[in-house]
């Protein structure tokens, strides 16, 4: 009896131990299979998938922290990148200053204009009864070209009218016989060294003292009763040029003295001549492209 007792015993406890194996077993394999799955869980949170098998349910701890770490290097990129756009920036702003230093450099190298205007002119040393001969109006059209910046040269090429009247030595019976009106038209090439005293930003805006010559060649002349013929008349001449100009955008406005160097009409003593010298007086208003 004992001895079935002790065999029944043994079998209840070897039973007892087999059961306990198998429920650990389960356990530790169920554990391990929930481990894996909070691992995938966890992966598929960064991804921002949900768990398989548990619809609308996502693992919120793991994502953010891992999502904070992911982020972060955004902004250092971000951030990076602002220098460079910062340097186009600074490198288009330094462009502008070129840009219109160029344009202004553009304007005071070469500059063309029409002008047109009124003048004055005399003899040098005519004098009737004490009093100096008036010159009498006549006008001038032309056009010019300017090279250069501050310092500058100017050539230009115009139509010049003149008229004054003249004393010629005779019996003094009558004033008509003495004096006349003697009218000269001219083409004129006057050269200038020019510099821009005061000048705007841009070169638009002047003011601008100017010395040349210019050489004048006799187109035609009337002396009236004096009958001149083209020998007395010299067919051309030199004058020295002193100019005060105004630069007002495309406006120019000259002021110019002319001064004879040579006689204008021949010394012919025989008839009463004496050879003189020009000295004119003219303002010209003009437009610049």
């Amino acid at each position: 009896m004992k001895a079935h007792l002790t065999l029944l015993a043994a079998c209840l406890l070897s039973t007892g131990l087999a059961r306990g194996q198998t429920t650990s077993t389960p356990t530790t394999g169920s554990m391990q299979t929930l481990s894996a799955d909070s691992l995938k869980s966890s992966r598929s949170s960064l991804s921002g998938d949900t768990l398989p098998g548990n619809a609308g349910i996502t693992v919120t701890a793991p994502m953010v922290n891992h999502t904070n770490e992911a982020v972060r290097p955004a902004p250092q990129e971000t951030i990076s990148t602002i220098p460079s756009r910062t340097d186009d920036v600074n490198t288009a702003a330094s462009a502008r200053p070129a840009s219109r230093e160029q344009k202004s450099k553009g304007y005071n190298n070469f500059a063309y204009a029409i002008y047109a205007g009124l003048n004055t002119t005399r003899f040098a040393g005519e004098t009737l009864n004490g009093d100096q001969l008036s010159g009498r109006l006549g006008y001038q059209a032309g056009a010019l070209f300017r090279a250069g910046g501050r310092l500058y040269g100017q050539l230009g090429a115009e139509y010049f009218a003149s008229s004054s009247n003249y004393f010629r030595a005779g019996d003094g019976t009558s004033v008509s016989s003495i004096q006349d009106q003697i009218n000269i038209q001219y083409l004129q090439v006057p050269v200038y060294i020019g510099y821009k005293l005061v000048q705007s930003l841009r070169g638009i805006s002047a003011v601008r003292l100017q010395a040349g010559l210019e050489y004048a060649n006799r187109i035609s002349a009337n002396s009236r009763s004096f009958n001149l013929n083209k020998s007395e008349i010299k067919s051309g001449t030199v004058n020295g040029l002193a100019q005060l100009g105004f630069d007002m955008g495309p406006v120019l406005l000259d002021l110019t003295y002319h001064h004879g160097f040579a006689n204008a009409i021949q010394a012919v003593n025989s008839i009463g001549f004496a050879g003189s010298q020009r000295r004119v007086l003219s303002a010209s208003l003009g437009w610049t492209f």
